[in-house]
């Protein structure tokens, strides 16, 4: 029983030591003016660390605008999913607008977005009325947004949509660039 024992205590300091690591490298992402590549298992709390991270930002000083704190993810489910934790942050904090004691997520999430709601009161951004203002896109909206924001640079006029068949696309872009390099060595 004794190696047992001594196994159980090795496995309970080794899991004290790794949720440390893990508290640490949660509140240096949550650190305003760094950027930070998270990569961690499904159901590690990636999104709810993202979420607190873009409150975090919302809240800063040199924001005027909601818009201008921009996070990007990969589909429109996970898009739809942060709005949707944000905005339930926002109204629980609107609904209890003590401040929370603790460092757990809970009370780190609501105190933040207590920071939030303060903020969007004095600067009058009613984020829980308008959460469109959240700037929260997948990355093929983020380039149709600026594909049309520039529509002489990129010189595109039309409507854009994602293309499912990407393979005339490869060919025409190597096709052009062969070309290019062509004649760009010969001149």
């Amino acid at each position: 029983m004794a190696a047992a024992d001594e196994k159980m205590a090795k496995n309970t300091e080794e899991n004290k030591a790794e949720n440390l690591a893990d508290k640490e490298a949660r509140q240096e992402a949550l650190t305003p003016y760094r950027s930070f590549i998270v990569q961690a298992p499904a159901g590690s709390g990636k999104t709810g660390l993202l979420i607190q991270r873009f409150l975090r930002l919302l809240a800063q000083d040199n924001v005027n605008y909601p818009e201008n704190v921009l996070a990007i993810t990969f589909t429109n489910k996970a898009a739809g999913e942060m709005r949707e934790r944000i905005v339930k942050a926002l109204l629980e904090a609107e609904a209890d607008s003590h401040e929370r004691d603790g460092d757990g997520f809970d009370a780190l999430t609501h105190n933040l977005a207590l920071d939030v709601l303060n903020k969007s009161k004095v600067k009058g951004w009613e984020l829980t009325e308008n959460p469109a203002r959240l700037n929260i896109r997948t990355i093929d909206s983020l380039c149709g947004k600026l594909t049309r924001m520039m529509p002489l640079v990129s010189r595109f006029g039309g409507v854009l949509e994602p293309s499912d068949d990407q393979k005339n696309m490869y060919v025409r872009a190597a096709s052009e660039m062969m070309h290019t390099l062509l004649y760009e060595v010969s001149d």
